[in-house]
């Protein structure tokens, strides 16, 4: 068994293309933390396809051990920065965590 940790996003821009722009900054800082975070067994990023403007932007699906392996992906130095820009580029972030 192993906890799954489901984050989307939407990102601030009246136009696909400033979405797309921020899709591709927040994708870029996450998936490095695939390999720069220990406690990550599982991680992809995703870019919705359709529905542009109904749907979240961006989903994140991770895998962990257990609940403390998820606290140590969020509290690790390489994910810290990511946690600002996204701060800096969403309107809105939705999270479910669950065990698969």
């Amino acid at each position: 068994m192993a906890l799954r940790h489901i984050v989307s996003w939407k990102f601030a821009g009246e136009t696909r293309e400033e979405r797309d722009a921020h899709a591709a900054r927040a994708i870029a800082a996450i998936e490095p933390l695939r390999d720069l975070v220990p406690s990550v067994r599982a991680l992809s990023v995703h870019r919705n396809e359709l529905f542009d403007g109904a749907n979240y932007d961006v989903t994140l699906i991770a895998d962990f051990d257990d609940e403390a392996g998820l606290a140590e992906y969020a509290s690790h130095p390489d994910h810290l920065p990511v946690i600002d820009l996204m701060k800096g580029i969403t309107t809105a972030r939705a999270a479910s965590d669950f065990t698969v």
